[in-house]
């Protein structure tokens, strides 16, 4: 009608936008906190987090691993000292979550020496978690390719007279 507002909303393909994209990234939250770089998080993790068995804790604690693994190839080794000052808990916690996801499976601990033979912080191995997301990234998937074809038929015409011949 003439005179009204209409508001119009684009919906975009999460799979064509390139959300990660630095621009992308530089609009959404400002160059100044962009400015220490970023993490890239699957969100089939935060999606998964319960079929996963990760508790809040444990899932912090992940998430400060993953912020320090840059390189497929390099695996972080934060302190445990590092990750307990910035989640501001006891390193008893830290290090209970850490034996969490290790008997979860989720990764696997790394004893590191310093040359001279003296122990120095962990290496973080990452690469069952990225194994363990790949089935619940299936899963999800396939729920939504269902999820779809369900509501393409059911707004096909004839969808009650197929329901009541069964």
């Amino acid at each position: 009608m003439p005179g009204e507002t209409q508001k119009v909303v684009l919906i975009r393909d999460r799979k064509k936008a390139n959300a990660n994209d630095e621009r992308t990234l530089s609009r959404k939250w400002g160059k100044t906190t962009m400015g220490l770089g970023y993490t890239v998080i699957p969100s089939a993790l935060l999606r998964g987090q319960a079929r996963l068995g990760i508790g809040p804790t444990e899932l912090a604690v992940l998430l400060h691993l993953m912020d320090h693994w840059w390189r497929p190839e390099d695996m972080p080794w934060p302190s445990k000292k590092t990750i307990v000052e910035r989640l501001g808990v006891s390193t008893k916690t830290v290090q209970r979550a850490i034996v969490g996801l290790e008997q979860a499976q989720l990764l696997h601990r790394n004893e590191r020496y310093h040359k001279t033979g003296g122990r120095t912080s962990n290496e973080y191995d990452l690469r069952p978690l990225v194994e363990l997301l790949k089935p619940i990234v299936a899963d999800m998937e396939k729920a939504d390719k269902e999820s779809k074809a369900t509501k393409r038929a059911a707004e096909r015409p004839g969808l009650r007279k197929r329901q009541s011949a069964s």
